[in-house]
């Protein structure tokens, strides 16, 4: 048996999401806890693994990268004699900083103290009411990082660094920190469409975690709404005005207000956005009282706004406004050196994963140019590739056509490593323009004539290929061939 959920949090803490594990053979027993984690009243996230025998617990672990916390029943019937407090120290080891409670219904000195004994951090008794265990677990997390010097807060630093991917993002988190405490109240970011902008707004959005962080897309709101969204308005100002409604500016007073697409703000709200920026001050539409506010600004664009001052398309004193720091994100073309590092990120958080991708499909995607999309259309590629994995194994043939295709320069993509490939020499005698289906065509009919040569397992082939066993052998018996 094994359950997953994932549950919303507010309560202040280093991590979105707990990796917790339980081990127990009560079926019922694993229900009842993964119920209680679903409605704990802290609101706490958890994502919850459950495993009924230790087999299925060391199998199933295997997937998960990090554990924080493992609730194991001691005692488990019908598991070769074995105990929980058998695996407490292979846990220990593959992962330094979980926190272990054992569980049973004997909550006897011996049995507390052999547990204990064995590296756990705590006992928990079975007959404890189970709407405390949440807060249980976390007064012992609390107690075993005081013991190991980590303070919380240090914690979350580590933990948003570790978050991102990338040498980009890992310097960029470094200075956001330093930015939060100093007396800059203006951040822009640009780049181009895919480079990361969002990815950066969420870092600081990470960091203000007890402060309002609000968000605004400046290029879907309606020109003829923006006032009515930044500003906000009074009861009967206008048709539709049913209640008073506090603006996205007020609502942003005390923390950080992130303005998207920038550039795409009209000249009027411009004017708006300067006055409220210089002021630190708005008046509700239909209202006469300014009401106070102080916000910190962040303003993120994919085309230089200095360009758009120059055109006159964007005011100078507003763009001056908006650039006390500027974070600039390169386009990936620029930092290949971390494309690996980005790949692996994703295929280790993408859904259903994580992943594994082979040195081939790696080398390839290393070697495309991600001019249109950057990150995105890298992260959208992959995504794509999780359709055609075989044993969560990424292969060179789930790389989308289109991808390939717009890449023009495809002399590079034949620089990997040759030993990896099968020669395999395609006549055209007649000279005609080959389709792509063709030339797909051909290839297998030949790769197959070479592998029937030399007598290649198919079961090892479709393992090495990346594809089911079945989808092989149907191509086989498509083109004609017997194995």
């Amino acid at each position: 048996m094994r359950g997953d959920m994932v549950l919303k949090h507010q309560y202040p803490s280093d991590k979105d999401v707990f990796n917790l594990i339980q081990l127990d053979d009560d079926p019922l027993e694993l229900k009842n806890l993964a119920k209680i984690l679903k409605s704990n009243p802290k609101n706490i996230k958890f994502q919850v693994s459950s495993f009924l025998t230790i087999r299925d617990l060391k199998l199933g672990i295997k997937e998960i990268s990090e554990i924080d916390f493992a609730i194991l029943d001691i005692y488990l019937s019908d598991d070769m004699n074995q105990t929980g407090i058998s695996v407490v120290q292979e846990l220990k080891n593959n992962h330094p900083n979980i926190i272990i409670l054992m569980s049973s219904n004997l909550d006897d000195p011996d049995t507390i103290l052999q547990s204990l004994r064995a590296g756990a951090d705590e006992f928990i008794s079975k007959k404890m009411e189970k709407n405390n265990v949440v807060e249980k677990i976390f007064q012992v997390r609390k107690s075993v990082m005081n013991k190991r010097g980590i303070n919380i807060s240090d914690k979350k630093e580590e933990y948003i660094f570790n978050k991102y991917s990338g040498e980009t993002m890992k310097k960029i988190s470094r200075r956001i920190p330093q930015i939060m405490n100093s007396a800059i109240t203006s951040v822009y970011i640009e780049g181009e469409s895919g480079t990361g902008k969002e990815v950066v707004a969420e870092l600081f959005e990470d960091y203000a975690k007890n402060i309002p962080f609000v968000k605004m897309n400046c290029g879907s709101i309606s020109p003829s709404l923006l006032e009515s969204e930044l500003f906000g308005y009074v009861k009967g100002a206008f048709t539709g005005a049913t209640s008073n409604k506090p603006g996205l500016l007020e609502s942003a007073s005390g923390g950080w207000f992130f303005l998207d697409e920038v550039a795409s703000l009209s000249h009027s709200a411009q004017v708006a956005l300067l006055r409220a920026l210089e002021n630190q001050e708005v008046t509700r539409i239909g209202e006469s009282v300014s009401r106070k506010i102080n916000i910190r600004f962040i303003a993120a664009s994919n085309v230089p706004l200095i360009l758009r001052v120059k055109e006159g398309l964007f005011r100078n004193d507003l763009w001056q406004r908006l650039c006390e720091t500027e974070i600039i994100l390169k386009p990936l073309r620029e930092r290949k050196t971390e494309i690996p590092d980005l790949i692996m990120y994703f295929c280790r958080t993408m859904k259903g994963g994580p992943y594994k991708i082979e040195n081939t499909a790696l080398n390839v995607l290393c070697k495309l140019s991600w001019n249109e999309g950057n990150v995105r259309e890298l992260r959208n590629c992959l995504r794509a590739m999780t359709e055609h994995q075989t044993n969560k194994i990424l292969t060179p043939l789930g790389i989308p056509e289109r991808i390939l295709l717009k890449n023009k320069d495809l002399k590079d993509l034949t620089k990997i490593n040759e030993e990896e490939f099968i020669k395999i020499p395609i006549k055209n005698e007649n000279q005609e323009f080959l389709s792509y289906e063709k030339m797909t065509e051909i290839l297998w009919e030949k790769y197959f004539q070479k592998i029937s040569e030399e007598k290649i397992n198919i079961t090892k082939l479709s393992k090495k290929l990346g594809i089911a066993r079945s989808t092989l052998q149907l191509k086989i018996k498509k083109l004609k061939l017997k194995k």
